[in-house]
């Protein structure tokens, strides 16, 4: 009976963890603020694998040194976390201001898997091929600035502010999975006019 209760409790933990995952990435994959309300709910758990900062009562982000650092915007986990088939080894938060260009925020995971496994393995998100084994992305959205706040629609453009830059006053949103150099991305991207109130909106865990 006590075996049974063990194997019992064992199988229950680790679906309870698995579905915790799944809940984590699907929310990334979403590029939205609730993203950062899935890290506070499950900050018990992450803070096994890094460090983790809570704010605003309700929400968490997972913090690197320096996001404005391209040497320090990222972080590897202590031990790696697992989905399904993937490794996930780190998180990277990066901010860049190019003036006139834009300005770039990029935040998700490193995973330590091939980037078409990645694509598979995500297969309930619709990828679109910017660059074979190298570029995907998926949820492109758009918005001008002078919309309401709150207001994202599809981008259907054909090229859209990958490798270039977003049209005048507009901001770009999208999902990217990316090979680097040095690791491989599942990211989501702000980019192009960001104001202090839409970088609010977006990305909360920037003070």
């Amino acid at each position: 009976m006590v075996k049974i209760a063990v194997i019992l409790f064992i199988l229950f933990y680790s679906s309870v963890a698995t579905a915790d995952k799944f809940t984590l990435i699907q929310s990334l994959t979403l590029c939205n603020p609730n993203f950062f309300k899935e890290v506070y709910a499950n900050k018990s758990e992450l803070q096994k694998y890094t460090n983790i900062q809570t704010f605003d009562k309700n929400k968490a982000y997972i913090s690197v040194e320096n996001r404005t650092d391209t040497n320090k915007n990222y972080t590897y986990f202590k031990i790696p976390m697992t989905y399904k088939n993937l490794t996930i080894k780190g998180y990277y938060d990066s901010a860049m201001d190019l003036g006139k260009m834009g300005k770039y925020y990029f935040w998700g995971f490193i995973i330590d898997n091939d980037i078409n496994q990645i694509k598979e393995t995500l297969n309930f998100i619709d990828w679109k091929n910017m660059e074979d084994n190298l570029l995907y992305i998926a949820n492109p959205m758009i918005r001008n600035i002078n919309d309401e706040i709150h207001v994202w629609n599809e981008n259907t453009g054909t090229v859209v502010g990958v490798k270039t830059i977003p049209a005048p006053d507009t901001t770009e949103k999208l999902l990217l999975l990316e090979k680097g150099a040095n690791m491989n991305l599942l990211i989501c991207s702000i980019q192009g006019i960001v104001t202090v109130e839409l970088l609010k909106q977006e990305r909360p865990d920037i003070k």
